[in-house]
């Protein structure tokens, strides 16, 4: 009787529990998220107050700091001292010069304590210092030059000679530079991943979405905003985890083409739902954002209210989701201080601390 009651325990507890089915495509492990999920934990937030942004994006975790990037430029970034929940002061140059930036997209760690990356669409890498708060130009700046270094859409930090990033018109989904550009490696392919079998760079547009890191850069991952399915590939292994779920979406797309040689993901499903809007690679767990909102919605409204983060392992399983009190478009993770950080989309922009 023992057994069998520890047995039915056991089967609650796996009832979303990930099923794999990856054999035909090797060096890659597909999960599926299937069953119940995890119990909402509701999370409340309180607010910093920040009142200087206008057109954020992304807050970045680094040395008790948060940066987030602002599409007005004045400032470029803005420094966020968290300990004090407060505007410490803002960083960079408006420019094309030595040090300057145009708006940046993403952040990266630096193997430098006190420094973090910023990466821009003008494919230029610049390292920033937060050891000195009038140093507001960059100190380092890596640009994409070369032909084979500008197929790369984004970029992340491998080492401190070497880059993880995705491409267009590649086949492989990850692929390994020099500093200088050179392609070194790749792994796993598109080829096989759409019906018909499209060309990569379509493949790219369905899956792929902001490239980002752990800060060990041990692990690599990428998500897609149309369907519930990320990507994260484990650097020591070079296996990939793929996993998709637990609502599967699969809007319905077109193939358009530029030129005639040039062709590209189009989705203008007006019902579609948005699922994935963001994510962070922590050195446990994994986080995604999910909105679930229409994209008809989010078009007529402007504005996307993301409430549901899921929690994922790195064999797949989804271990924990929270609902949020107030709507984020944008978050990082403290997972030390078990802190999560988001960028509200309300009007007023603010940073949000959920402790969970």
């Amino acid at each position: 009787m023992l057994r069998i009651s520890l047995l039915f325990i056991v089967l609650i507890l796996c009832q979303c529990t990930s099923d794999k089915y990856s054999a035909y495509r090797e060096g890659e492990t597909w999960v599926r998220i299937e069953g119940d999920l995890p119990e909402k934990e509701y999370l409340t937030g309180i607010p910093f107050g920040i009142e200087k942004f206008y057109s954020t994006r992304k807050p970045f975790l680094v040395d008790g700091h948060i940066i987030v990037s602002d599409k007005a430029m004045s400032p470029p970034l803005h420094v966020i001292d968290v300990k004090n929940r407060k505007w410490a002061y803002g960083l960079g140059v408006e420019g094309y010069g030595p040090g300057e930036i145009s708006y940046i997209w993403t952040f990266d760690y630096s193997s430098s304590p006190g420094k973090f990356w910023a990466y821009n669409f003008d494919k230029v890498f610049s390292e920033f210092t937060l050891e000195d708060s009038t140093a507001k130009l960059a100190g380092k700046q890596v640009k994409q030059r070369n032909p084979e270094f500008i197929m790369a859409t984004d970029i992340t930090w491998l080492t401190d000679t070497t880059l993880m990033a995705i491409r267009v018109s590649s086949e492989e989904k990850f692929v390994e530079y020099s500093k200088e550009g050179e392609v070194l490696a790749g792994y796993g392919s598109w080829k096989g991943m759409l019906p018909g079998d499209p060309p990569s760079n379509v493949a790219l547009g369905v899956f792929a979405m902001q490239f980002t890191s752990n800060q060990s850069k041990s692990k690599f991952g990428f998500y897609s905003m149309d369907r519930d399915h990320f990507e994260v590939l484990d650097y020591a292994t070079k296996e990939i985890l793929v996993v998709e779920g637990p609502f599967f979406e699969v809007p319905e797309y077109t193939v358009e083409y530029r030129s005639a040689d040039d062709p590209y993901y189009y989705m203008n499903d007006p019902e579609a739902v948005r699922t994935y809007q963001d994510s962070f690679l922590g050195e446990d767990n994994i986080y995604m954002l999910y909105s679930g909102d229409k994209v008809s919605k989010i078009r007529s409204t402007g504005m996307v209210e993301s409430r549901i983060v899921f929690v994922f392992d790195y064999k797949g399983n989804m271990i924990r989701q929270f609902e949020l009190d107030t709507p984020i478009k944008y978050f990082t993770v403290d997972e030390e201080n078990q802190i999560l950080y988001g960028l509200s989309s309300e009007e007023d922009e603010d940073i949000v601390e959920f402790q969970f």
